[in-house]
């Protein structure tokens, strides 16, 4: 079982740890081959380091994963088609506990990265394939992440990004963007957009600019069985609300959340991805 070295918060059980881990089977997985998708949720980062560990890595080398593949810094593409979802999920904990204990290891304290992957492939037939992505660098407050570039929002074609400043709301293709993939996950496409621009893009295209300090609240919806579908309403401090709604995979919602998260806190947010 993890425990959070040297924090206020105390050791997390196993019981709590389950609830940060989302676990899905892919009928369309984006890397071919690895049918899970795992998502992991913020609260984890109380758990381990990035500059201390590779999550990727140490999920790789779990019992019954054969490949992983990080698509973000909190989402990884899995091949392990032997275990279930409950299997890997117990995977995913080992490997947290693992990086846990990595983190805390005077061994690793005057370490800065996470260790080089061989691009040539696995050294042997048993060893796990593994594709790690480097730590990204502190992004600017003006770097926008595209959440969905098709969602509908009141009978119109919408796009939509987020950033350190606020959600900018415009309609589809005012802002170009590389092509999406059939689960319309555009690999968080950046551009960069500053309050100033996204205030005469949103007045120029009639768009809506909604800076976190105007945010009221932000409601999530999951997508039920039928309808493939994410819904969103973001309520504005005037009261004035835009419905939203995409086709998406979980980071999409995760990255909206973690938006709002960080700059307007959990009080901001009903419903979560």
């Amino acid at each position: 079982m993890p425990c959070i070295a040297g924090e206020d918060l105390g050791p997390v059980r196993a019981a709590e740890l389950v609830d940060w881990i989302d676990v899905e089977l892919e009928v369309e997985p984006e890397i071919s081959g690895h049918g899970w998708q795992v998502g992991l949720d913020d609260e984890l980062r109380l758990l381990v380091r990035p500059d201390h560990y590779d999550l990727a890595e140490l999920l790789g080398e779990q019992a019954g994963v054969r490949s992983v593949v990080q698509l973000d810094r909190e989402v990884f593409a899995v091949d392990a088609p032997r275990l279930c979802a409950d299997g890997l999920r117990a995977a995913v904990m080992q490997a947290v506990a693992a990086a846990n204990r990595r983190a805390h290891d005077p061994h690793y304290a005057d370490q800065t990265g996470a260790p080089a992957v061989d691009d040539a492939g696995p050294s042997s037939p048993s060893a796990p394939a593994v594709a790690a992505q480097s730590v990204e660098p502190t992004e600017s407050d003006d770097l926008c992440r595209l959440v969905s570039g098709d969602a509908a929002s009141d009978g119109r074609r919408v796009q939509v990004w987020v950033n350190m400043n606020g959600i900018l709301i415009l309609p589809a293709g005012i802002i170009p963007h590389g092509p999406l993939d059939q689960g319309e996950n555009p690999h968080f496409q950046r551009t960069i957009v500053t309050s100033a621009r996204a205030l005469s893009l949103a007045k120029q295209h009639a768009g809506n600019w909604i800076p976190y300090a105007s945010l009221e609240k932000l409601r999530l919806r999951r997508p039920g069985l039928v309808r493939r579908r994410w819904s969103a309403t973001v309520v504005g401090g005037d009261g004035a609300s835009v419905p939203l709604s995409w086709r998406g995979t979980r980071p999409h919602a995760l990255l909206l959340w973690g938006y709002v998260v960080a700059r307007r806190g959990l009080s901001a947010v009903e419903g979560l991805p």
